[in-house]
């Protein structure tokens, strides 16, 4: 699929409006058609049920008189309530969390009732009608959409049910629990994305060899993008498709979150004929670019949102270390992931012909845990926690540099803490944990013995 065609699909779905006109647009149609069932089949039988009829003009058009008036009141008190949330979201978590507010189902969906249910009944209120003098030209007779005005109570009903679901929904999302849990399960979805099963993985047509010699041996072209912005969509599927065609070696030069300005080579191109206007073009469809970052292929933005709530979280105006200690467990479970994940399979440099630079483990190690050394090492309770998560990550992987990579971690996180917290204020029990870790990290006895007591493996709760 076309690049920008995804982008703008992801930004339809991202966006605030787009499920609440649907709905409208759907109201629309709802109020033809119930309009025309009255006016072809009105059914006799609902005039002897009185609470399903409304038996005079006046009765049905004060019935929809009132659900329109007070629909459309209750939409704008719930659109003030999202701002609202949206602001102090802004304010407490940072502003790159705004989207996930913007695009929260249930907040369209509620506005989005609200407003189509306003919008059917105005349409119907206008249907009804009273009866002319009989000996006026033209005249006709009274006519009260019972079907019409039965659905719109319905949809009055609906609107109290998602009312009430409303007022219960907003204090759960600015919950910074449930916040942090749902960017955690988005960082998970979106590393099984970014590396699927390797077993599946295709392993491309050329060979690392073969891939190096060809791209000596034939011409070099560096494709520069024509304008700025966030890399927001890389659509592989079809840039491998052009390679394949056009017999190219392409090297992706920006990943989504990169920001490229215009004349950035954005791809470099080995291939045996010089590239005409069209395959060029082709080629830089394959990028969409926006005026931010955004979650779709990009892991490290996810990462940076939790890491900013844990910036933010440990300010000397907030100091809230359990923020910080739950983003850290959620950061865990996306390292752990990743060290599940061979990527020098799923992500090769070298076997295919389209080369991507590939997100590794010690990037996103270092994503997590040397953007929040500097505020990590200054909370004593964050700091042990952090050791216990780094202990416990090292202890899960049997890869050699994988575990040196977070033993690292670990070693600069105990000499900033060194620094930060002083001896009687937290600052030997960083050094014990410490001393506890690499015991832990040379030992498997000792990891075992450590595994019984509940200040380490579990039960630190």
């Amino acid at each position: 699929m076309h690049a920008k065609l995804i982008k703008m699909l992801l930004d339809l779905r991202a966006s605030y409006w787009f499920i609440p006109a649907c709905m409208v647009l759907v109201a629309i149609g709802l109020s033809v058609l119930m309009t025309w069932l009255d006016a072809n089949y009105e059914a006799e039988w609902m005039r002897s049920v009185e609470w399903l009829t409304a038996a005079r003009t006046d009765g049905a058009r004060s019935v929809l008189t009132v659900i329109a008036g007070s629909t459309i009141g209750v939409a704008g008190v719930t659109f003030s309530i999202t701002i609202v949330a949206v602001s102090f979201a802004s304010a407490n978590f940072g502003p790159r969390l705004i989207s996930n507010f913007m695009r929260d189902r249930g907040n369209q969906i509620t506005l989005g009732i609200f407003i189509g249910t306003y919008v059917y009944c105005l349409l119907v209120l206008r249907t009804v009608r009273n009866a002319s003098e009989p000996n006026i030209e033209n005249s006709f007779q009274a006519f009260v959409p019972h079907f019409s005005v039965l659905v719109a109570l319905l949809l009055a009903l609906s609107s109290v049910a998602v009312l009430i679901y409303f007022i219960h929904h907003v204090p759960e999302t600015l919950n910074v629990e449930n916040l942090v849990a749902k960017v955690g399960r988005q960082l998970q979805r979106g590393i099984k994305e970014l590396f699927p099963d390797s077993k599946n993985a295709d392993a491309g047509e050329l060979t690392g060899e073969v891939w190096e010699s060809r791209r000596q041996a034939i011409n070099h072209a560096g494709i520069g993008s024509r304008s700025e912005g966030y890399v927001q969509t890389l659509d592989l599927g079809r840039l491998s498709e052009l390679a394949d065609e056009n017999e190219l070696l392409v090297r992706v030069q920006y990943r989504p979150g990169d920001f490229v300005t215009r004349g950035s080579v954005v791809f470099d191109i080995w291939s045996e004929k010089p590239l005409s206007d069209s395959v060029e073009d082709a080629l830089l469809a394959c990028f969409a670019l926006g005026n931010e970052r955004t979650a779709h292929q990009n892991v490290l933005f996810l990462v940076d949102q939790l890491v900013e709530i844990i910036g933010r979280a440990l300010s000397p105006g907030i100091n809230d270390p359990f923020t910080a200690i739950t983003c850290l467990n959620w950061l865990k479970v996306g390292v752990l992931q990743m060290l599940r994940t061979d990527t020098s399979e799923l992500d090769p440099p070298k076997d295919s012909r389209v080369q991507v630079y590939p997100i590794t483990l010690e990037r996103f190690a270092s994503a997590v845990f040397d953007q929040t050394l500097q505020y990590v090492s200054a909370d004593r309770n964050v700091t042990l926690h952090s050791m216990a998560i780094l202990t416990e990550l090292a202890c899960a992987t049997q890869v050699v540099e994988s575990r040196q990579s977070l033993i690292n971690h670990l070693v600069r996180l105990a000499s900033a803490a060194d620094g930060q917290i002083p001896a009687n204020a937290g600052g030997r029990d960083v050094a014990a944990r410490y001393q506890e870790a690499m015991a832990i990290l040379s030992d498997p006895d000792t990891l075992e013995a450590f595994r019984q007591s509940p200040g380490w493996f579990g039960g630190r709760a």
